[in-house]
């Protein structure tokens, strides 16, 4: 049977003989593989991928008889495929399936299933990438080896400390000389999947065909929780899958949508909430613990973190922000953009409770200018505006740099942005100098790790979190082209002018006034006069300059009291909340 202990031969040489063939039946079938094919024709969807693997069957079982009547075998069938695809598309359980169908077909010994990714293929050190992938190619032998996220193999994630690159080389030559012994799936994103194959020249030679698993459809993703449910003798009314087909319609599909995962997480989450529900009940009828009604499905297609599109929020909260925002100097066409994504936010919510089709809002902005230019403040601000419309769940700001999401060594990096993102989730993540992850100067630099990590994240989680990107104009241009997919995760550019001169002047006195400080028109005309005379610094550092301005002043202040204070009578109270010409640094 195709779950048996391998044969005593597993393992030998190439070209020894495959176990002695079952007597066949069903039309050249052996019952074992019958039932495998029924297993897989019985899976939800995926009607292109059962053709191909009933053809690559089909193809197998004809050589195979063709052997034992003693006919010539005809060229070899390449048995190494790619499945690509979005995760949840079923590629591990079919694969798993092919390994069991090969060992029916006497194509490998066993058809055992190991499973690997990148962590298991690739070292740290020269030659230890190669001993890995020996090592798993081994346990492989007369079966399936799986290589899930194979396309992160040819990525480089650093500069001369990566050894991706070694493992493909490696599994080509494994996969010629143990051609007999083990079948290989290499499995991941359809266009990664593509660039993959260009990794070595001979991998594509090796590799027979790809085939692609396509999204499941909203009736597919119902069909797929209402088995689930079957598994566990539950019950899903019509109302309730209903609701779960509009809510799959309605969903923003990528190529990362999680397909049949995401239709397994919700049943799950619904299971929960049905157990709150259930446990308010003293004694639950039999019908009752069987079925899952839409109140069950509150808070968890919503996603709880994510994205709260049929809320209305607090609006008394979002005056009172946007009362803030107009309030600060300067950035008109700033605000602008951040009133654009709330009546955006309105329209879809409009439609929406019309019964038309809306997209989710991702939010994902690239803040870029100077420093100093306020945009540390209106991503909060933006947050806590998000949160009260019921966008976000709780609308707080993590902010971090490279120095908190870059590591030290392969995997680091991945592991501390991760942990990143997990403390943003309901809220924004800000991500300062983001244009400094792009930069590879160093040799051991994971900076695009790093990146290639958000895109991830950004996707898998994108109703959950809202990415904003800040630093220099030119910079974050560079930054957004380290990964083809980055781009396209952001929803537009908002541009942070510096301050103008006037400005910066405003920005002062209102910083004055705050700590109690008062400014008489002769001292606005030496603060005018400072900033004039040093525009080249403060176009540089803008609202951060003027704050340290502002400190040089009160210390001026503070020396000129004291001094007067040690040969006269204490100042009066006036004298210490006065900012006076003199505590100006004069022009140089």
């Amino acid at each position: 049977a195709a779950d048996a202990a391998p044969p005593s031969h597993a393992g030998s040489a190439p070209g020894a003989q495959p176990p002695a063939a079952r007597p066949p039946d069903r039309g050249g079938q052996r019952a074992d593989e019958h039932e495998l094919l029924a297993e897989l024709d019985a899976m939800v969807g995926l009607a292109e991928v059962k053709q191909e693997i009933h053809k690559l069957v089909a193809f197998l079982r004809i050589a195979e008889q063709r052997r034992r009547a003693g006919l010539p075998e005809g060229p070899p069938i390449g048995r190494h495929v790619v499945f690509s695809g979005a995760p949840g598309t079923g590629k591990t359980t079919v694969a798993r399936l092919y390994g069991k169908l090969l060992a029916e077909l006497g194509a490998v010994s066993s058809g055992h299933f190991v499973e690997v990714s990148r962590a298991e293929l690739v070292g740290v050190g020269l030659g230890e990438t190669s001993q890995k992938t020996r090592a798993v190619f081994q346990r492989a032998r007369g079966g399936v080896l799986f290589v899930d996220e194979a396309y992160t193999l040819s990525r480089q994630f650093g500069v001369g400390t990566d050894f991706g690159q070694e493992a493909i080389d490696a599994l080509v030559k494994l996969m010629e000389d143990h051609r007999d012994e083990v079948v290989v799936v290499f499995a991941g994103y359809s266009a990664e999947m593509r660039a993959f194959l260009d990794a070595n020249p001979g991998l594509r030679s090796r590799v027979s065909r790809t085939i692609e698993f396509p999204d499941y459809g909203p009736a597919e993703l119902v069909e797929i929780f209402r088995r689930t449910a079957d598994r566990y003798g539950l019950r899903v009314p019509e109302a309730t899958g209903e609701a779960l087909l509009a809510h799959f319609r309605g969903v923003r599909r990528t190529e990362r949508y999680g397909n049949g995962r995401e239709a397994r997480r919700i049943f799950e989450a619904a299971l929960e909430q049905q157990a709150l529900r259930l446990a308010e009940l003293e004694a639950p009828s039999a019908e009752e613990l069987t079925e899952l009604l839409p109140a069950d499905l509150d808070g968890v297609i919503d996603r709880g973190l994510g994205l709260r599109h049929g809320e209305d929020g607090d609006g008394g909260q979002v005056d009172a922000l946007l009362e803030r925002l107009d309030g600060m100097v300067g950035l008109a066409r700033v605000k602008d953009r951040v009133r654009d994504v709330l009546d955006l936010l309105a329209t879809e919510r409009r439609r929406r409770r019309e019964g038309l089709s809306s997209e989710p809002f991702a939010g994902h902005l690239v803040f870029s200018g100077p420093p100093g230019t306020g945009k540390t403040t209106v991503a909060r601000l933006y947050g806590q505006l998000l949160a009260a419309t019921g966008l976000l769940a709780r609308g707080q700001l993590v902010e971090v740099s490279r120095a908190d999401l870059v590591g030290r060594f392969v995997g680091h990096t991945e592991a501390r942005t991760a942990e990143a993102f997990q403390r943003a989730r309901g809220g924004v993540l800000f991500l300062d100098e983001a244009y400094a992850l792009a930069r590879t100067d160093h040799e051991r630099d994971f900076g695009r790790e790093a990146i290639d990590t958000l895109v991830k994240l950004m996707e898998d989680h994108r109703d959950e979190v809202v990415v904003i990107a800040a630093g220099y104009t030119a910079e974050m241009r560079a930054f957004l082209d380290a990964n083809p997919g980055l781009a396209s995760r952001f929803s537009d550019t908002v541009e942070f002018p510096p301050y103008g001169h006037d400005e910066l002047v405003t920005i002062l006195t209102r910083h004055a006034v705050e700590a109690g400080f008062t400014l008489g028109p002769a001292t606005l005309d030496a603060v005018r006069a400072h900033v004039e005379a040093h525009a080249g610094t403060f176009a540089r550092g803008n609202a951060r300059e003027i704050r340290k301005l502002l400190e040089t002043m009160r210390l001026a202040q503070a020396r000129r009291i004291a001094a007067r204070e040690r040969v006269a009578d204490p100042a009066p109270t006036a004298a210490l909340t006065e900012l006076l010409p003199e505590d100006v640094p004069p022009p140089a």
